[in-house]
């Protein structure tokens, strides 16, 4: 590594353990960088950790660099999106950090029998250490787990304090992918049985996947001061559309909260859509009552399915293009970020999910692509189902979370949905 590589600020001083840690990460092979505190001019090293094809970066700062000494960065290997790590010459061990505080789990898991805690001098009953809850072991199966408070390696690599963790002991896997597997089998299994059984709730706690925010509409260019409602928005939708504000950390629950508000309108807009489509064809003048073939085109336009006009697609696209148009649907995806917009217009991270294109109908587009996002959310028939080539779009995985970024789309159009279908308001 060359000095050109790190970061302004990133002098590292002789006496601080940072430079005893860095020989030790050159001897062990472990990539790294130093790099300025973003709160300061003192330095650290990031430090890349294995996790499969990818690496999970950890910030060591001065603090906690004497505390990295005594570990083999280069064995250790974090597992897939969990904050879990894997140490393959320490037992081995796979240990997984639980979501909610520590004090929260101590008070919980309280109730299940078998709970063990060591009493201390200073304190009559220790939450952050000192107790466990075995959940199997002994020399038949091979193979133990317990939780209890995160060890001191879970929480210097996770720089997550205060929480409880489930520890899986010998039982590691010979690669990640087998680890990761081993992990979510168990682990996931233990949850639901300590669920079923005792009606305790735990979730093992997740890395967030780096999904860029939505960038914040010009809310500063508006300088006239709040004033009275001039519309009146249907209370129906209108909730659907602030529970759909409130689904924080649930992308796939938010999104369909939004199309639900788009849905509830399909029958007014594809009524409308039936109707101009009657008139055109009925006040044309070649349209000849006498005619079975005039006729019949009339039958099938004013064939009606489910609670609208027209199967659920075209309802859909019927409802945008009463209510949004090209260039504010344009305005809004150029007004995105760009990784956004590349998200939206590039490479596609929502299998079966084709890219807009900013030329021709983008209408068209939008409306195909929503529809789309939502067969992949709501259809997960095990063995079929229409989306079952290109799998179940899971909660938790990366592709629920690209659909956080659906969620801006939707939300627009969903605005633009309540908007146009309010009327003034009479009080």
């Amino acid at each position: 590594m060359s000095v050109e590589q790190w970061l302004p600020g990133s002098e590292i001083s002789t006496d601080s353990p940072l430079l005893l840690l860095e020989r030790k990460l050159k001897a062990d092979n472990v990539t790294y960088e130093r790099s300025a505190l973003s709160f300061g001019s003192a330095c650290a090293l990031r430090i890349k950790i294995k996790n499969g094809r990818e690496c999970r970066t950890v910030l060591i700062d001065e603090n906690d660099a004497s505390d990295c000494m005594g570990l083999n960065l280069s064995e250790v290997r974090a597992l897939g999106n969990y904050s879990a790590f894997d140490y393959p010459d320490n037992g081995p061990c796979i240990e997984v950090q639980l979501a909610g505080s520590v004090s929260f789990q101590f008070r919980t898991l309280q109730r299940i029998p078998g709970f063990q805690i060591q009493e201390n001098e200073q304190r009559r009953l220790s939450r952050d250490e000192g107790w466990t809850v075995p959940i199997c072991g002994g020399p038949e199966s091979g193979w133990s787990a317990e939780i209890g408070p995160s060890s001191e390696i879970l929480q210097l690599l996770s720089q997550r304090h205060g929480t409880a963790s489930l520890k899986l002991r010998n039982i590691s896997g010979r690669t990640h992918d087998e680890s990761l597997l081993t992990l979510e089998k168990v682990a996931n299994a233990i949850i639901f049985d300590l669920d079923v059984k005792y009606g305790i709730s735990l979730e093992l706690l997740r890395v967030r996947s780096h999904i860029p925010r939505a960038r914040r509409p010009p809310f500063d260019s508006i300088i006239t001061p709040p004033g009275s409602p001039r519309l009146e928005y249907g209370k129906e939708p209108l909730s659907l559309y602030q529970y759909a504000r409130s689904a924080l950390g649930m992308p796939l629950l938010e999104f369909l909260a939004y199309y639900q508000v788009l849905e509830y309108y399909y029958p007014r807009y594809s009524q409308r859509d039936t109707l101009d489509r009657l008139r055109n064809e009925l006040r044309h003048p070649r349209f000849n009552v006498n005619s079975d073939g005039d006729l019949a085109r009339v039958l099938q336009i004013s064939r009606q399915s489910g609670r609208g006009f027209g199967d659920e697609r075209s309802q859909l696209t019927s409802t945008l293009r009463y209510c949004v148009s090209e260039e504010s649907l344009k305005e809004f995806i150029l007004d995105l970020s760009e990784s956004q917009i590349e998200h939206f217009t590039g490479k596609q991270e929502i299998k079966g999910i084709k890219p807009l294109s900013l030329k021709g109908d983008l209408i068209g587009q939008v409306s195909e692509r929503a529809y789309d996002v939502r067969c992949r959310v709501v259809h997960s028939k095990e063995g079929g189902g229409a989306s079952s080539e290109n799998g179940l779009l899971l909660p938790f995985s990366k592709e629920a979370d690209a659909v956080r970024i659906e969620s801006l789309m939707m939300r627009f159009l969903a605005q633009k949905v309540l908007v146009a279908s309010a009327s003034p308001m009479a009080i």
